[in-house]
């Protein structure tokens, strides 16, 4: 299914002009919510990044309620899957189109493997959430972090982990990423730069409730290689093993597949209400 500013069209139909500020500057916004027997989860907490992403990206006068409706909409005709949105700037700063789509389950790995690889054009820390305007947004224009996807498989590996120049463990390219030690769950801090990524929102909820203990922190690549476990966090990840960082192998902790049946838990509450 496909919708261009709230009107269903035909795959054929579903096209960007080609003078459109989003194809040839990445100049736009976007979301990913997965679809569950018809429900969206997580759908509020999607909704209010893409608005925090349009006020960073000055996208100004959106009204999200439309958006949100066509969201539901799309996703009511399936079981599975995702539906994808993407703001996109038109021929000019107050000009855009949303674009609304279906997409078809994806396969995921059972476990990932990772290359860590520096990524310049990531903040990394170097800047604060207050200082820097850019920082967090989901915009399209992924093309660096993609490229580092496309060394690492070229190298044997599932995927990339991004690192600052300092070596301390960021994200990665399209996902967000966590480590065991112990008995507890870390996340990196998103003063490093990092995207405010949904699922990472749900291990911190998880930890408040006492499900499983959490903390935010920071890690090196020579100190994650001595931790118990790693595992890649996103919409269609919740909680995916990382089997391998660059020659370090991994077990998989306990402590994972309890956060695990945390995600599980919490889609059938939240479809449930």
């Amino acid at each position: 299914m496909y919708l261009v500013n709230g009107v269903e069209v035909t795959k054929e139909d579903f096209v960007t002009p080609i003078e459109n500020l989003s194809l040839w500057r990445g100049d736009g916004i976007f979301e990913a919510i997965r679809i569950h027997d018809g429900f969206l989860f997580a759908l509020e907490r999607h909704i209010e990044r893409f608005k925090q992403s349009a006020q960073k990206m000055l996208f100004n006068n959106i009204d999200f309620d439309p958006i949100k409706k066509d969201l539901i909409r799309v996703a009511s005709n399936y079981q599975e899957g995702y539906v994808r949105a993407i703001i996109s700037r038109s021929q000019s700063l107050n000009d855009y189109d949303v674009y609304i789509f279906y997409q078809k389950p994806v396969i995921i790995p059972d476990v990932y493997s990772l290359q860590s690889q520096q990524s310049p054009w990531h903040p990394g820390g170097d800047f604060s959430l207050e200082q820097n305007q850019i920082i967090g947004t989901k915009s399209t224009s992924y093309a660096q972090n993609i490229t580092q996807t496309r060394i690492a498989e070229k190298n044997g590996y599932t995927d990339a982990l991004l690192v600052n120049r300092e070596n301390v463990v960021l994200e990665g390219p399209t996902f967000s990423v966590g480590w065991i030690k112990g008995d507890t769950v870390y996340i990196p801090d998103l003063q490093l730069g990092i995207l405010d990524s949904i699922t990472r929102q749900y291990v911190l909820l998880f930890g408040s409730k006492n499900q499983i203990k959490v903390e935010e922190s920071r890690i090196s690549v020579d100190e994650i290689y001595e931790v118990d476990t790693v595992f890649v966090l996103s919409t269609a990840k919740h909680g995916k093993f990382v089997n391998k960082i660059d020659n370090k192998t991994y077990e998989q902790s306990s402590i994972l597949g309890l956060l695990q049946k945390c995600f599980k838990s919490e889609v059938e509450a939240e479809k449930s209400n």
